[in-house]
């Protein structure tokens, strides 16, 4: 049996994350002592990984592919316009935005344009904050002559909240900062996190259309329901038709 790639852990831990959304796999694992905070975390986590290091294979559809698609058309918007625009007058807060950002599509938009938000919205903070003080300010108000003003900073905001919420029993996402971690110790953590709520998922929910959802099940080219277990590689078809994007070209969350 294969070993797991990253980027297939990855995979998983969004996986898990976009079927929190449904309220039907949430509730059962509240019931286990599954709170906001915990759903913060597994997203923490997942952006401490993949801002060092990404390489998603192709992620499972999300439950609300409108907000995707507008993310998605926001990122190669307004990732381009700044890109041109820190890089010719601000170079340092160029680099300290875009560090290992660019554009992605899919289900890996939602860390990139949160990334890239939480970065813009620290360049104006003082110096000793990590910010670049006036110069921040100054950049942050040639940005929005180019158009990306703070009204339209917000519309990336509420579809990553719309993306990220859960429809249910858990209240909304708060942001929180991601610390400042080696890969592999982001790596062990979030692939710890994932076991410890993929085998309560496993016990709480039984219907296997949720099962399912959360890719604990795969469907053979027979019809028959096979468990996927958390060490299991899959090497289907449509992931051979999918190469792994490479870490060096794709987005890192902050």
């Amino acid at each position: 049996m294969a070993k797991l790639t990253i980027g297939q852990k990855a995979e998983r831990v969004l996986k898990l994350l976009i079927a929190l959304r449904n309220p039907r796999i949430a509730a059962p694992l509240a019931r286990h002592g599954f709170t906001n905070a915990d759903l913060d975390e597994g997203w923490t986590l997942l952006k401490n990984v993949t801002r060092t290091k990404l390489d998603f294979v192709e992620a499972p559809p999300t439950t609300d592919p409108d907000a995707l698609r507008a993310l998605d058309a926001w990122e190669n918007q307004w990732f381009v316009i700044a890109d041109a625009t820190l890089k010719r007058h601000a170079p340092e807060i160029h680099a300290q935005v875009f560090r290992n950002l660019s554009q992605t599509d899919g289900m890996a938009v939602i860390v990139s344009v949160g990334t890239f938000v939480e970065r813009l919205e620290t360049i104006d903070d003082p110096a000793w904050n990590g910010g670049f003080g006036q110069a921040g300010k100054d950049a942050r108000a040639l940005l929005a002559q180019r158009g990306l003003t703070e009204m339209v900073v917000d519309e990336a905001k509420a579809l990553l909240g719309k993306l990220r919420n859960v429809d249910g029993p858990l209240p909304d996402l708060e942001k929180l900062a991601a610390e400042d971690e080696s890969f592999e110790k982001a790596e062990t953590a979030l692939w710890a996190w994932y076991l410890e709520w993929s085998a309560i998922a496993r016990r709480a929910i039984t219907q296997r259309g949720l099962l399912r959802q959360l890719g604990f099940l795969r469907t053979t080219p027979g019809g028959k329901d096979v468990e996927v277990t958390d060490d299991e590689a899959l090497e289907d078809a449509s992931a051979a038709r999918t190469p792994p994007v490479r870490a060096d070209a794709t987005a890192i969350p902050a």
